[in-house]
This record gives structure tokens, C-alpha cells and sequence, in this order.
């Protein structure tokens, strides 16, 4: 079955578009995690994958950035886009990635490395967008082996594990898993 450009099986006639922020904690927001599992996640979900969000390192004002959400928010059809950036580091204009896209209201996506899986930093950074008022979708783990049993037993909400070759059971998994999270949020904020 063919699909037409911008198109996603996530967005039907009942939800919107997925219009999704990609962000990593800590190491995982270095383009050597985000940027290349925003592409794989992008082709898995058949959505439109953006160039990296960025604003400028000078000292712009907070306008400017508000500007770049517009113009990012104003495209049409699904995307996604990768924060290479540690969303709750404080930026040269003025603030963070966080409390952005929490003001945007940005639906957002967490990765996290597999290495990382195990200890505080998916907590925190969950704690951290869901402080900002960030409508986090979960978390998803880069790489590695899913343990779901320890996932479910930290509490997070997490869809599933990307895996970094193509084709995995584990890629339908968190596809279905994402999809399904999507619809929620979609629903409620009607």
C-alpha cells in the first residue's frame, strides 16, 4: 500500500497530525543518539523527518526562539524533529529547551540510551518535562535489550526499545505502542 507524502498512519480523520519533538537525556541529546534514531523512528512511523531544532547560540531574544516553534509548528502534516541538545540545560537566549516546548505545548518523546536505562537520569528527565508542562508521549530506549519488566517496575512511561538495525519485532512493538499514546493525548485534548 502506497502512502501519499506527509501522510502517517498515526493521523486519521478522528486525530491530528503527529507533529513530535524527539529529545534525549544528557549524552543521548549529542547527535551521535537523537539525530540518527529521530531518522529511524521517522521512517518506522511514517512520518516526515525534520532537520535538527536548533536556535541560535548567540544570545537571541526569547522572541526568536518563539519564532522558530511558529515556523516549525506551522508546517503541515506529520513530522518529526531531533533536539540534539539536553532539553534542561539553560540556553544562551534566555532559557530551556523544556520550558519551551512545555509553553508550546509540543508533544515530545524522550530517548534514552540503553546504558542509561537502569539508573536515575529517565526518571529525572521525565521529572523535568512533566514539570515544564511538556506533553511527554514517554520514553523510548535506544539500543540494546528491553527489559519490559524493569521498565514497568521503574513506573515510566515508557513505549518501547528502537532498535538500531531496521525490521525487529521490538520496532512494531513501540510503533503500536506510540500510535496508541498518540490517540490518548489527541483525545484528550479535545
Amino acid at each position: 500500500m502506497m502512502k501519499a507524502a506527509g501522510t502517517s498512519p498515526i493521523a486519521t480523520a478522528s486525530t491530528p497530525p503527529l507533529r513530535l519533538v524527539l529529545v534525549g537525556a544528557a549524552a543521548a541529546a549529542a547527535a551521535s543518539g537523537v539525530e540518527p534514531a529521530a531518522g529511524r523512528l521517522a521512517a518506522l512511523i511514517g512520518v516526515s523527518a525534520l532537520p535538527p531544532l536548533q536556535a541560535a547560540t548567540d544570545q537571541r531574544a526569547q522572541a526568536g526562539v518563539d519564532a522558530l516553534m511558529a515556523e516549525l509548528l506551522g508546517r503541515d502534516g506529520s513530522w518529526l524533529v531531533p533536539l540534539p541538545q539536553d532539553p534542561g540545560r539553560f540556553q544562551p537566549w534566555g532559557g530551556r529547551w523544556s520550558e519551551l516546548l512545555g509553553a508550546w505545548r509540543q508533544p515530545t518523546v524522550l530517548l534514552i540510551e540503553d546504558h542509561q536505562a537502569d539508573g536515575g537520569l529517565p526518571s529525572a528527565s521525565t521529572a523535568l518535562l512533566q514539570c515544564c508542562n511538556v506533553p511527554l508521549l514517554g520514553l523510548i530506549q535506544w539500543g540494546g535489550s528491553f527489559d519490559p519488566e524493569a521498565r514497568r517496575r521503574d513506573g515510566l512511561p515508557w513505549l518501547g526499545c528502537l532498535a538500531q538495525g531496521t525490521g525487529t519485532d521490538a520496532d512494531q512493538v513501540l510503533a503500536l505502542s506510540l500510535k496508541q499514546r498518540w490517540d490518548r493525548i489527541a483525545a484528550e485534548a479535545k
